[in-house]
């Protein structure tokens, strides 16, 4: 059994089949793509690290973070990902300046990694872009991704990366077939949560794709997992 995606238009699990013999991909085969072929493994989590670079080489790395996924679209980020002090939040951080050196990136790179089963970190994929994993720093961030990457491509000084608060979640607005205007909900959703950050896109909703954002930081995680589940609730039914 192998993972096999397609070189491009491949997002939120679009462009990735879990297959057992090449008769599943046939389409793809006879269209002519050219299929990229994965080790499918065992893994426990998603997390992301993300990292800055300039073109004089300075580097600036936010907190590893865990990202859960539903039907292969990021549904939460939390920041930093639990149980990762230590060791493991050093290796990410490895590979990811490992990457953005020899890749000689400029701007903001996002190092997306599976947590196997047999305790390895393994390389999913990598977004050369500001990223949906990162949105919880516009909030949760001293210096938020977007800005981050504006200095690095301009080659200023990068900007601190530290967090706002011990812990920050962020979880995706998704669109759907009676999800109507979000603006509609913001009188509901801000009344009843009001230390939550919310974020529309502008974009026409339509099933599955990410029209928004909540944000919600502070001490306990339990309590603001549910802030943040809730806010984001108001805009999902």
């Amino acid at each position: 059994m192998r993972s096999l995606k397609t070189p491009r238009g491949g997002y939120d699990g679009k462009g990735v089949r879990i297959v057992h013999s090449a008769d599943e991909v046939e389409d793809w085969l006879r269209d002519g793509e050219v299929l990229l072929v994965e080790e499918l493994v065992e893994f426990r989590r998603e997390l992301a690290q993300l990292v800055a670079r300039r073109p004089s080489g300075e580097l600036a790395l936010w907190p590893i973070v865990e990202s859960i996924q539903r039907d292969g679209v990021c549904a939460e980020v939390i920041a930093p990902a639990p149980r990762t002090a230590g060791k493991l939040a050093d290796l990410a951080a490895d590979i990811a300046v490992t990457i953005a050196e020899q890749l000689d990136v400029v701007g903001v790179l996002a190092v997306e990694l599976f947590e196997t089963t047999d305790d390895r970190l393994v390389i999913n994929e990598l977004a050369m872009r500001p990223h949906n994993t990162g949105h919880w720093s516009i909030d949760g961030s001293t210096t938020s991704q977007f800005e981050q990457h504006l200095r690095a491509v301009l080659d200023l000084p990068l900007g601190a990366t530290g967090c706002r608060d011990p812990w920050s979640v962020m979880v995706n607005v998704l669109g759907g077939p009676d999800s109507g205007s979000l603006a509609d909900r913001y009188p509901l959703a801000l009344n009843d949560q009001p230390t939550v950050k919310f974020h529309s896109y502008g974009k026409q909703s339509r099933p599955g794709r990410k029209v928004g954002h909540v944000t919600a930081g502070g001490d306990d995680l339990d309590e603001v997992v549910y802030r943040a589940r809730a806010a984001a609730e108001f805009f999902h039914s």
